[in-house]
């Protein structure tokens, strides 16, 4: 850690002692306000007057502001120096329904532990607060009365050292004293020991009816810490110190514990290999509860956020860490670590995490951010590297560039965090409902466009059959014609000339069936078949037309083609008529 963090490390160490604020996070946040001026933050902090104004009854000072309940914004007009949490419970039980201990309100400005007995004031209520209600079932009320809860007993399954036992301690019980007992009855100091499982923010002086704690049964881990060596001209106090005595851990986040050496990321890896070693050493440093990371480059999480239909987009986290930040092991342990935020994270937000304690992983994101967002993307992240980290960057894309909607850095708390990221999804949502609107209508006109192309096809594949269709019939008329000229040809190669003037003949006289005439001579001994040879060279075949005599009636038949016209009797004028076969 360099000269400046350490520093500020005994500048912390030194205000929580004068002060007595055990909060590191409240510490923390009194002397950004002042610039890390500790003579001023302490003058603020010691001269603060919770009391009333003396010329104002504190009763008639009312404050407005309101509360979000899915969607619903409900409106309140309270005294916030007298109206507690709990009363504010009440009145929303009340108002939407659902029983106190079925939820919690986050959002509060400050950064102290919420619980029922503190007032709208002390957590940082005003005109322009804007809280939301969440439901939290299967747990126990966080601030019931202590009257209600004075009797009230919580059991425990405490794993100790490897033992589990089922312990039951009074709610009046504080942390501290749950502590001592595992001190005198286990042998563990309390100086220690290494908890897992209390709720983000817990601290010794806390009670536990002011947690919220699991039911039938909360789960706890405690260990025995190992003493790390060190000199006695090493007064400062290290980062894990200021945490041990008043922060305890979320479940399987390990907030007391000092990062392990191995790194989060290594200089000349890939993008992918990082990203899995970062997702392997944060799970050995706080645990297996955690949002999803992208595996891959920020250009690749971008794609997975912004490349997909309107309807599964989410904005983007880009989570950067450093282990030289002074709150940044706060940071990851009790707010990224949360359950519900970490959930939350995961329902509605794709995230993206790097570590940036080397150097040379700062200027590889920085490169990388420069170009995708640009010059002027790169210098809004280079404000904040590596002096302000950790950081969460929210980043949404809507019809444009990817752009920069809000930035939290590492001092936040977790209801504030929480309360900041559903407004960022609210926000985003209601402007993706534009985008989804014209991708939906896009969508119809492609589809319409499709319709179109498609009949077009289907249109020219008809025009194909049928001229296929044409050209198949046209060649079969061809090759029909041909097959008929070439029997007329050879039905006329079967017919002998005409006889001339002189030679006896039967003058025959043919009415078609058109009704035209055709008249021709043959000699008498001419076979009636060759008769019908000539009608079939004028285009009526013997196997579909046949020779009929009027008067007398008479059909000649197959039998009859060997006869000569002498043997049938027609040695002068005659006239037969050419019909269709039946």
């Amino acid at each position: 850690m360099s000269n400046g963090n350490e520093d500020r490390e005994v500048i912390l160490a030194n205000f929580q002692t004068i002060t007595g604020i055990d909060d590191i996070a409240i510490a923390l946040s009194t002397l950004e306000q002042f610039n890390w001026d500790i003579d001023s933050a302490i003058v603020a902090t010691v001269s603060e007057d919770p009391s009333p104004s003396p010329t104002v009854s504190s009763c008639e000072i009312n404050t407005t502001f309101k509360v979000d309940w899915k969607g619903r914004e409900y409106t309140f007009s309270l005294n916030v120096a007298e109206a507690t949490v709990g009363t504010l419970k009440e009145n929303l039980s009340s108002r939407v329904g659902v029983p106190k201990e079925n939820f919690t309100i986050i959002g509060f400005p400050t950064l102290t532990v919420q619980t029922d007995h503190k007032t709208l004031q002390q957590m940082g209520v005003s005109q322009d607060s804007r809280l939301v209600m969440v439901e939290t079932p299967n747990q126990v009320n966080r601030g019931q009365s202590s009257s209600s809860m004075g009797n009230s007993r919580y059991r425990f399954k405490m794993n100790v050292e490897g033992l589990e036992y089922e312990l039951v301690f009074p709610a009046n019980n504080t942390v501290r004293q749950v502590k001592s007992y595992v001190e005198s009855t286990y042998n563990i100091p309390a100086s220690q020991q290494r908890w897992e499982g209390w709720p983000p923010g817990t601290s010794d002086s806390l009670e536990l009816r002011d947690l919220v704690l699991d039911t039938p049964f909360h789960r706890l881990k405690v260990f025995r810490r190992q003493e790390s060596s060190r000199t006695s001209a090493e007064n400062t106090p290290s980062e894990d110190e200021f945490m041990e005595d008043d922060v305890l851990e979320s479940p399987e986040c390990s907030s007391n514990v000092a990062p392990a050496k191995r790194p989060l990321m290594t200089v000349g890896k890939s993008a992918e290999e990082n990203v899995m070693q970062f997702l392997q050493v944060f799970e050995e440093r706080y645990g297996g509860i955690h949002p999803s990371f992208h595996i891959g480059t920020l250009k690749s999480a971008l794609t997975a956020a912004f490349n997909v239909p309107a309807d599964l987009k989410r904005p983007l986290i880009v989570f950067l860490h450093s282990d030289k930040a002074l709150t940044g092991h706060l940071f990851c342990s009790q707010v990224v670590c949360s359950e519900s935020i970490a959930s939350y994270i995961d329902q509605h937000f794709v995230m993206w995490a790097y570590d940036l304690t080397e150097t040379r992983l700062q200027q590889q994101v920085l490169t990388e951010c420069q170009a995708i967002f640009g010059l002027s993307g790169r210098k809004q992240v280079e404000m904040y590297v590596p002096g302000k980290l950790p950081l969460m960057i929210v980043i949404t894309k809507v019809q444009s560039a990817p752009q920069v909607f809000a930035v939290f850095q590492g001092d936040i708390s977790p209801d504030l965090l929480m309360a900041q990221l559903i407004d960022a999804v609210e926000n985003y949502n209601q402007t993706r409902s534009i985008e989804k609107a014209a991708e939906l209508e896009q969508e119809q006109r492609n589809r319409l466009r499709e319709l179109q192309e498609q009949e077009y096809l289907d249109s020219l594949q008809r025009d194909r059959e049928k001229d296929e269709i044409k050209k198949i019939e046209e060649k079969e008329k061809q090759l029909k014609e041909e097959t008929e000229e070439a029997k007329l040809s050879s039905f006329e190669d079967l017919v002998p000339p005409e006889p001339d003037s002189g030679i006896p003949s039967s003058d025959l006289t043919f009415k078609l069936p058109s009704g035209d005439r055709i008249n021709r001579k043959f000699t008498h001994d001419t076979q009636l078949k060759v008769v019908a040879y000539f009608i079939g060279s004028k285009g009526f075949p013997p196997s579909r037309f046949k020779l009929v005599q009027n008067f007398p009636k008479r059909q000649f038949d197959e039998d009859e083609m060997q006869l000569t016209l002498e043997d049938l009797g027609l040695t002068r004028r005659e006239i037969l008529y050419v019909e269709e076969r039946d």
